[in-house]
């Protein structure tokens, strides 16, 4: 019965569309209660995905549909180099991977940066998304093996200054903060 309400207000508009689960997400406004559910019902849905993307401002080019060895499927795709603000080496990451390192990067990374360092993030440094390899010590596949896999090394700040994880991670100042 709940949900059969609920359904009927989000389809007469009664909901406001940051919360309501039928409207498309916002990646500008910031996550709330309903982000999770939104991004779960987006999952596979590369167009949806792209749309929201592009509706934030991310210059992305959807990549074809391709495989490596056995267990590397690179499906629903996209390249790009720019997040909200934060520059990245450009990369072909799985769109929904993309969907949440944008979110991270603007609503986490960002305030993040300016509250304990006073400057913003020009560029994420990476080790890359796509790998067709498998855990190591495991025969599993890897995450990277399907492009839903993204490793940070570090950040460059507007201000010059380069963080890495390796250098920063505990040496208890500002940047290990930020961390």
């Amino acid at each position: 019965m709940a949900a059969t309400v609920l359904i009927a207000a989000a389809r007469m508009r009664l909901i406001p569309d940051r919360y309501n689960p039928l409207a498309p997400i916002d990646l500008t406004q910031p996550p709330n209660v309903m982000t999770d559910a939104k991004l779960w019902m987006m999952t596979g849905d590369t167009p949806a995905c792209m749309a929201a993307l592009k509706s934030a401002g991310v210059a992305l080019k959807e990549m074809p549909e391709r495989s490596g060895r056995p267990g590397c499927l690179r499906s629903g795709t996209v390249l790009l180099s720019k997040f909200s603000r934060a520059q990245i080496i450009p990369e072909e990451m799985e769109c929904n991977m993309a969907l949440r390192l944008y979110l991270l990067e603007r609503h986490d990374i960002q305030p993040l940066a300016r509250q304990h360092l006073g400057t913003d993030v020009e560029r994420i440094n990476h080790f890359g998304s796509y790998s067709c390899r498998t855990i190591r010590d495991s025969r599993r596949m890897s995450e990277h093996a399907t492009a839903n896999a993204f490793d940070i090394s570090g950040f460059k700040l507007a201000n010059g200054q380069t963080i890495t994880l390796k250098k920063d991670w505990t040496s208890g100042n500002a940047a290990a903060r930020f961390l």
